[in-house]
């Protein structure tokens, strides 16, 4: 992949989410269009622009918590000093900024914009930065920031906010070889933001049987719902994710839109791969870490305000409380769980009034206890049923007056209605990192990567419209 000339880096955005209508990605493809026309047309993509999503537990997240990672190529003149390409960048993002999100009024206390870049190769002492952003808590500190920049990041000085954190983790995302998918976002016009999306629910479900097997939650029929589009009042006109490039970029053709497509760019992503839920023991639980733990159900489930089904499960490190919560559709299974019951959830962890909570979005059925239903002994007098008289008192017929200790019980197995099997939410309830049933069998360890032009990942069609 190194050609003469030619210089890697990468350049990580994060937090440029407004409030209601801003969209890092919307952000990265105006970069990735843009920024070849400013470094004379000689940049190549090392990847598809990446899109990844970070823990789903932080309270201070943007709505998707995704980050961007661009990947190039560039001379090496660029390269060599980063100051010169920050400028660059930063210009462009000041560019997108006054043309895009200053006519809605949304710099708002709350936007923490991060723009780092890295050159590479990249530092093996960075490696577990990555899956920190995505499963813990990481904290935005001069030592975090020194850090980075001791291991040859630049970050920038007028988007170095909360950001950087993402950011920098989406870089990182790159190091160790993991399971991916893709997905193709379009964009709308900036005439339309604030508009019912106009998409045509016919040619959805056309998009997803053509391409069964190669995309994943397209559509649910249970529910008669299109799943590709978002319902806020951001930039993205829809968003189709699959295993393949080729086969997101096949809804361009068959999904037809009764409004302007002004843009669109294919992104590798760490969605729908399950990444984020790492094992865990009770002992090792704190509040906003993601887990995927075992255990055995310790007491009968507890129905409290609203429908949540409240679980009490224990390993052999400790106790963990488990809630499942109605738009899952999970409380079902969790309100029909019994004491000894084997199970294995993923989910983050929540304080419910100083009590740690796993947030449960998935759950495995791995064995079920065995419960019966007894009945008292007959008096072997006159057959009459006995009635038990307390705890070590035995059984007593009250017409004759008989008392047995430790008889043998009339008990038969019930049929509890509990398969050992995984279940997930409905489609229209999967969050982003979520895997789907679609997706298992289907995971991947590693990413071949290969110099690829600017336009087979990008395109805007209509500028004036784009911005």
């Amino acid at each position: 992949m190194q050609i003469p000339g030619l210089c890697y880096i990468s350049i990580g955005l994060d937090d440029f989410d407004a409030l209601k209508y801003g969209c890092t990605t919307h952000l990265a493809t105006y970069i990735l269009n843009e920024l070849p026309k400013k470094l004379r047309n000689t940049v190549l993509l090392f990847d598809y622009p990446n899109l990844v999503r970070l823990n789903p537990s932080i309270p201070w997240k943007t709505r998707g918590n995704g980050a961007i990672a661009i990947r190039l190529g560039i001379p090496c003149e660029y390269a060599s000093d980063l100051s010169v390409l920050m400028q660059i960048i930063e210009e462009l993002v000041e560019d997108y900024i006054s043309r895009f999100l200053s006519k809605f009024d949304v710099r708002v206390p709350d936007f923490e914009p991060g723009l780092v870049i890295a050159r590479h190769p990249l530092s093996n002492d960075l490696a577990s930065l990555y899956e920190k952003a995505l499963t813990d808590v990481v904290v935005l500190d001069h030592s975090f920031i020194s850090k980075l920049m001791r291991k040859g990041f630049m970050v920038s000085q007028r988007y170095g906010r909360r950001g950087i954190i993402g950011a920098s983790a989406a870089i990182m995302w790159l190091y160790k070889g993991r399971d991916y998918t893709f997905e193709l976002l379009t964009y709308r016009s900036k005439k339309m933001y604030g508009k019912s999306r106009c998409i045509d629910e016919e040619s959805v479900k056309v998009f997803d049987n053509l391409t069964r097997g190669e995309s994943f939650n397209n559509y649910d029929y249970k529910e008669n719902r299109i799943l590709i589009t978002p319902h806020g009042l951001d930039p993205i006109l829809y968003g189709v994710r699959g295993e393949t490039p080729d086969a997101v970029k096949k809804a361009l053709s068959i999904i037809k839109v009764c409004e302007p497509l002004v843009a669109w760019t294919v992104f590798r992503s760490n969605q729908a791969t399950d990444d984020h839920a790492i094992y865990r023991v009770a002992k090792e639980l704190n509040p906003f870490k993601t887990c995927r733990i075992s255990g055995v159900v310790a007491e009968k489930p507890a129905i409290v305000r609203g429908g949540t089904v409240i679980v009490k499960m224990f390993d052999a490190t400790g106790e963990v409380l488990l809630a499942f919560f109605k738009p899952s559709q999970l409380f079902n299974i969790a309100s029909v769980l019994d004491i000894g019951d084997y199970i294995e959830v993923q989910g983050q962890v929540k304080l419910w009034n100083n009590l740690q909570v796993v947030h449960v979005e998935k759950i495995a059925i791995l064995n079920t206890s065995i419960t019966y239903k007894c009945r008292p002994p007959k008096c072997p007098r006159c057959g009459k049923r006995m009635e038990k008289k307390g705890l070590g008192k035995g059984y007593k017929c009250e017409k004759c007056g008989i008392i047995i200790f430790n008889p043998e019980l009339e008990c038969k197995k019930i049929i509890r209605g509990i398969a050992v099997k995984l279940s997930l939410p409905p489609p229209h309830s999967q969050k982003h990192l979520m895997k789907p049933i679609d997706r298992y069998g289907k995971e991947r360890n590693g990413y071949s990567y290969e110099l690829l032009p600017v336009t087979i990942t990008t395109k805007i069609i209509e500028p004036l419209e784009f911005l």
